[in-house]
């Protein structure tokens, strides 16, 4: 696989991720607030409590899939040490094992959830209540999984949806102590406690934790990938571009011959016609012969527009006036190219550039 397509696919599987994990947060709080607000007998204006309750469940099967897909792609990108195993058991992960350990943790109370509400005839009401009432501490530990090993935590777009999302579930849970349980005082005594002093107490571990310096070591990041980390983000930016499998060029070359004899140095420099125009700079070193020029070795250069990385590489062959060579961009990407040419007597040059991709098993060899 070439750089263009490993780098877009990771990409996606990063994005993908990201996505994932915020609509989870977002579907996990809608939950939340609409299980209260079943319990509480509430539906909108001439809206049957059925509907309520349906689109309950539904939001918790589309979690239970978004969630299980965030976990997917974070296995497969790779880009961290994270085992599918790590996936469902919490706190056994070589990568940041308290954070990650949550979000198994939130995957596996939800897992619970949806299964026992779709057999809950068989169960009862009574089990079945117990385990909903795992809700509340799922919804803690994925807001706490996000803000612990998300990218994102910084942003200020996920800065206002964990705000959002603590203060939709911090109202939803007040209109419930003050409705409900007029009979079991300390489940109302809980709430109302807890409402009062999460947003404070979430709030310090922010600041002091995510938000601050040093979290990825403190979190539990391998020292080893954030060296890695480290020098990803110290190298310069490198665009992907679609290289094009054939362009005409044209140009200018010079000859320089040597003091010494017959040896001479040939450079051509190019830039094709095509909408994303490409420099193709040649050097061949050989000897000026009565009836040409005969190579005896070359480099060539094929520098992408500005921000891309450029190829170079030897010239591997001349046969029947077609110079061919082996470029590679120094981040694993190789291409082979083809270049016939004519040089006219006032030192012009025009011809035709061939491209193709090379295989990985190609290079290894």
């Amino acid at each position: 696989m070439s750089l263009l397509a490993s780098s877009v696919e990771s990409r996606a599987l990063w994005y993908l991720t990201r996505g994932s994990g915020a609509m989870s947060l977002l579907l996990l709080t809608a939950i939340v607030v609409l299980g209260v607000a079943n319990v509480a007998r509430w539906s909108p204006d001439r809206t049957p409590r059925f509907v309520v309750q349906q689109i309950h469940r539904d939001l918790s099967l589309l979690a239970l899939v978004l969630i299980a897909i965030h976990l997917a792609t974070v296995v497969i990108d790779g880009f961290a040490p994270i085992r599918w195993i790590d996936a469902v058991v919490p706190f056994g992960s070589a990568y940041r094992p308290i954070w990650l350990g949550f979000g198994a943790l939130a995957f596996d109370l939800l897992l619970a959830i949806v299964i026992t509400s779709l057999v809950r005839a068989r169960l009862g009401y009574r089990m079945w209540r117990a385990v909903h009432w795992a809700t509340y501490p799922t919804w803690v530990v994925a807001l706490l999984h996000g803000a612990g090993v998300g990218s994102d935590t910084r942003a200020p777009w996920m800065l206002a949806l964990v705000v959002a999302s603590v203060g939709a579930v911090l109202a939803a849970v007040a209109v419930r102590a003050a409705r409900g349980w007029e009979r079991w005082e300390p489940a109302r005594v809980v709430l109302v406690a807890g409402a009062v002093l999460v947003p404070p107490a979430l709030a310090v571990w922010m600041i002091s934790g995510p938000l601050g310096g040093g979290w990825a070591l403190r979190a539990g990041t391998p020292p080893d990938l954030l060296t890695t980390a480290a020098a990803s983000a110290a190298a310069p930016t490198v665009a992907a571009i679609v290289l094009p499998e054939q362009a005409v060029f044209s140009g200018s070359a010079s000859l320089d011959r040597s003091s010494a004899g017959e040896a001479a140095t040939l450079s051509t420099s190019a830039r094709t016609t095509d909408p994303t125009p490409l420099s193709l700079s040649i050097l061949l070193d050989g000897d000026q012969e009565p009836e040409g020029f005969s190579v005896r070795s070359g480099t060539v250069r094929l520098i992408p527009p500005r921000g891309a990385a450029a190829y170079r590489g030897e010239v591997t062959g001349l046969d029947e006036g077609t110079l061919r060579a082996r470029l590679s961009d120094g981040f694993g990407d190789v291409i082979d190219i083809a270049v016939q040419m004519s040089i006219s007597s006032s030192g012009q040059v025009q011809g035709e550039l061939l491209i193709g991709a090379v295989a990985s098993s190609e290079v290894s060899s």
